[in-house]
């Protein structure tokens, strides 16, 4: 016998739903939720994806945008709509400064809110070398130092590295913003949440718990990065 052939297989928010449905036992083989119990379903599916971007940066939610500079500004809003017109970065992981001539990239140094609070004048002008990120509900503000001055706004772009939210579920057609490894953990996940609703016993919403921290973490460590790690001495306060 002769394999598919294809790796492109998919699901929805709806099949989602009939499986942790099933998973509570609340909902026959075969069997379709009512409106209400999808409805709630779609609350709490949603709300658990927004709360799991919180668990670090899935390499498929990494993204990068390239941003003009301009002259004599130093602080940018992100967001839809707003200045720098892309979704609002949850984390921004990495900015270079690359100079549009030579494409050489110069790696900007990320700054906490302290240290960048505490830098002297910052108008002073010259060639953007550290950066700070203030994320706020809808957009986020990102700071660079220094102020760029004409020549840099000409002959400079930033490249950002960021984390992208994940994205909603707006219909029960929708399929899931999550590789394919993410399914079953997204299943067992709002079965999770919806346990309680259910009137499920606690004794087996720990057992579901369990088998949905179980493969959750086996997503979870699939898509972390590799690659070389190196520490040294930090000589910046020295």
């Amino acid at each position: 016998m002769s394999t598919s052939g294809s790796a492109d297989y998919s699901t929805s928010a709806l099949n989602i739903i009939k499986r942790a449905l099933r998973l509570l036992g609340v909902l026959p083989s075969g069997g379709s939720p009512t409106t209400a119990q999808t409805n709630d379903a779609m609350y709490a599916l949603n709300t658990l994806a927004k709360s799991w971007m919180a668990d670090g940066m899935p390499l498929w939610a990494i993204k990068s945008y390239t941003m003009s500079l301009t002259d004599g500004v130093n602080s940018y809003r992100i967001g839809d709509s707003q200045t720098v017109n892309t979704p609002k970065p949850l984390k921004i992981t990495q900015v270079l400064n690359r100079n549009i001539t030579s494409f050489v990239d110069i790696p900007m140094r990320g700054l906490t809110r302290q240290e960048y609070n505490m830098l002297g004048n910052k108008t002073v002008e010259g060639n953007p070398i550290q950066y700070f990120y203030d994320p706020q509900r809808n957009y986020g503000d990102l700071y660079v130092f220094p102020t760029p001055s004409s020549v840099e706004a000409a002959g400079n772009t930033l490249i950002l590295f960021y984390q992208r939210p994940f994205e909603d579920f707006d219909s029960n057609t929708d399929e899931p913003d999550f590789p394919q490894e993410w399914f079953d953990a997204l299943a067992y996940g709002l079965a999770c949440r919806l346990a309680p609703e259910y009137g499920i016993s606690l004794q087996d919403r720990k057992q579901l718990w369990q088998e949905m921290t179980i493969i959750k973490q086996e997503a979870l460590n699939f898509g972390l990065e590799e690659g070389s790690m190196f520490f040294q001495r930090d000589f910046r306060n020295s």
